[in-house]
């Protein structure tokens, strides 16, 4: 509770930019909420010395903005009632953009308080959204130019506002975000701008190395209250739902056409500050990593707890995101020196253990240049045993299989209206994985970058996809999700052994030492510990049966970006010579626990054992509740999954 309130103090008003509630009608909305929140500037009157310290009365004046294809933009400003005497010029303007599927009325609020502190606020929504009209062409150079037009009109609005039009601020997340950023490559001149959870390569993000992300559906298929469609996005739900190839190459050739940016961005002269969240369920964070070096503008970076798209959040990384933000505000709206243009240019937060309820602590550095210095690849091989060691496997033909199997025709369709749960799911959508483990590290590895996957693999039909699930289990067994790889082949030749490298999820992580790595490689993935995304899983399955496997061979690994120390060298922190395989029988720890209702139980057989293996679940009175295994059985690695849905809940053993 003393935290709660030490924040509504701290950050003095907060508001949601982002509602995103409801979706098609046979989609449950509760998972698809984004929840940036915009900060309130500093108070002018207290910055300037003015003895009235007491929040201004504001005016709030509804306009529309006729477009120059005829659209009308629903439109709000708000302004102090009188003039400041220590602001000769006039007040400074905030223009604040809303997020996908949401409307102005959500921010007014939010501008209104920010006007109490002497700032003219501007708000609007976005075409195809809220009262606006036009329809909406899925933030795309559309909306940046609507933008500008918008920006071209609180210019000239001056005399009505009372407003230091050239000291124009423009902030939001998402939607919010990406527009201002992608206008300012266009031409659009501001004096600064706050672009978060954001990325100028989204649209690519959302179909990332073939595979298509669940908040791309889910954006795609709101409903006309909440978002009104062109004709061409109208077609993508289509494009996904199918199984034809013609449909995804529809897909991959117009999502990105005129949305993604990255290749104008040089152009963009507006001082801003971008930030990301590396757990980020919508946008991968090397969007904005990829284009540091040709970033000419005044520029700050931040990756690490940043609130919106479903990541981990962070109380100590809020307080210094205040800082942060008031610094840059202070410098290029009013003019003072605080030299942070020669401070480090680049934040970031590793995540780590402790777990904090169910989120990462976090660890907060900097660096003055991207990426930080002394920066190495530990790879790691995907080896027999469902092992993960530095050295490649004895036998280069030894292979892995993941198998993908679709019952009874289900459909995409089908399988996104279940929510990936329930019978229907269950009996028709047969979830494959193998987990891969690494022996425990000696020390500490602090990973921060994009990690790459190496692959070697076959499969027996025209489309296959694999998902490598990171985590990092503890010393104490606690196994927590660190980052993803997904790859789906949507070109794929059958029963052709093929090599590919996969970029991942850009992410900053601290493994402690006595820890493992553990690689779970799985036709779902489903992140259970992450209510944003609820049973739902982050990319789309692809629901067609196959076999794929994966070689133990020397093009089968993934490459960790890890921060060295000194002279250590960052290829040598596993002792390989400590065998996964014990000489003794060991049952680890369930994952997820808690769990539901399902969860993974993960065994080890010694080596050279061969016999009868009994896997039995109790309840707390010790009565048998399900016996889950009673076979014949090898040595090494092995993981049954066990599912407790038809038990109440409790504790079992």
């Amino acid at each position: 509770k003393d935290r709660i309130i030490k924040t509504m103090c701290l950050l003095l008003l907060i508001f949601s930019a982002f509602t995103g509630t409801a979706l098609s009608q046979n989609l449950v909305t509760k998972y698809k909420q984004d929840k940036y929140k915009m900060p309130v500037l500093p108070d002018i009157n207290k910055m300037l010395g003015n003895p009235n310290t007491n929040p201004l009365s504001v005016i709030k004046q509804d306009f529309i903005l006729t477009l120059r294809d005829n659209a009308l933009m629903d439109a709000s400003k708000f302004y102090p009632s009188q003039p400041n005497p220590y602001l000769p010029e006039g007040y400074p303007v905030v223009i604040m953009v809303h997020g996908y599927g949401d409307r102005k009325e959500t921010l007014e609020g939010l501008a209104s308080a920010q006007s109490q502190y002497g700032y003219v606020v501007y708000t609007y929504s976005v075409r195809g959204q809220g009262n606006s009209t036009g329809l909406s062409n899925l933030i795309s150079r559309t909306e940046a130019q609507d933008l500008i037009e918008f920006v071209d009109y609180v210019k000239k609005d001056k005399q009505t506002t009372g407003s230091d039009t050239s000291k124009v601020l423009i902030m939001g997340g998402s939607q919010g975000g990406m527009l201002p950023y992608m206008a300012a490559s266009m031409g659009m001149n501001v004096r600064a701008i706050i672009s978060a959870v954001a990325s100028p390569d989204f649209a690519s993000s959302w179909i990332e190395n073939g595979s298509i992300k669940m908040t791309l559906l889910w954006t795609i298929e709101y409903t006309p209250d909440i978002a009104r469609y062109n004709p061409l996005v109208d077609r993508m739900s289509e494009w996904i739902y199918s199984k034809q190839k013609d449909k995804w190459d529809s897909l991959s050739r117009w999502l990105p056409l005129n949305r993604d940016f990255s290749n104008i961005i040089s152009n963009n002269q507006v001082p801003i500050v971008l930030e990301n969240s590396w757990q980020d369920m919508f946008f991968n964070a090397h969007g904005n990593l990829n284009g540091i070096p040709v970033m000419t503008a005044p520029s700050r970076y931040y990756f690490g707890a940043v609130m919106g798209h479903g990541g981990d959040t962070s109380w100590e990384e809020d307080q210094w995101h205040m800082n942060f933000f008031n610094e840059w505000f202070f410098y290029w709206l009013f003019g003072y020196q605080n030299n942070i243009l020669t401070r480090p240019k680049f934040h970031y937060a590793y995540t780590t253990f402790p777990v904090n309820g169910n989120m990462w602590s976090f660890k907060h550095d900097s660096s003055s240049v991207w990426p930080p210095q002394n920066i190495a690849n530990y790879r790691l091989y995907f080896n027999a045993n469902k092992k993960l060691k530095t050295t490649v496997n004895n036998n280069q033909n030894a292979t892995n299989p993941l198998k993908n199997t679709i019952k009874n025709s289900y459909t995409m369709k089908q399988i996104v209206n279940d929510e990936f749960e329930g019978t229907r799911f269950k009996n028709n959508f047969i979830k494959d994985s193998t987990i891969y483990e690494s022996p425990v590290l000696k020390n500490g590895m602090k990973m921060i970058g994009t990690p790459t996957l190496r692959l070697d693999y076959v499969s027996n039909k025209v489309v296959a996809q694999f998902n490598f699930q990171i985590f990092e289990v503890s010393s104490s067994g606690v196994a927590k999700f660190v980052s993803s790889i997904n790859f789906t082949d949507r070109n794929n030749t059958a029963n052709v052994r093929k090599q590919v490298t996969i970029p991942g999820n850009s992410h900053a992580h601290i493994f402690q030492p006595g820890s493992k790595i553990r690689i779970i490689m799985t036709n779902l993935d489903k992140r259970w510990n992450y209510p944003f995304l609820g049973p739902n899983p982050y990319v789309l399955p692809v629901m067609t049966s196959f076999t794929n496997k994966i070689y133990l061979s020397a093009n089968s690994y993934v490459d960790f970006p890890v921060i060295g120390t000194g002279s250590m060298n960052p290829f040598a922190q596993i002792n390989e010579d400590e065998d996964e395989v014990a000489e003794v029988f060991t049952l680890k720890q369930n994952f997820p626990n808690p769990f539901n209702p399902v969860t993974s139980i993960s065994f080890v057989l010694p080596e050279n054992f061969a016999g009868n293996v009994s896997l039995k679940v109790f309840d707390l009175s010790g009565r048998l509740v399900k016996s889950l295994l009673n076979s014949n059985m090898n040595g090494g690695n092995h993981s049954v999954t066990f599912d407790g849905s038809q038990l109440s809940s409790g504790v079992y053993f």
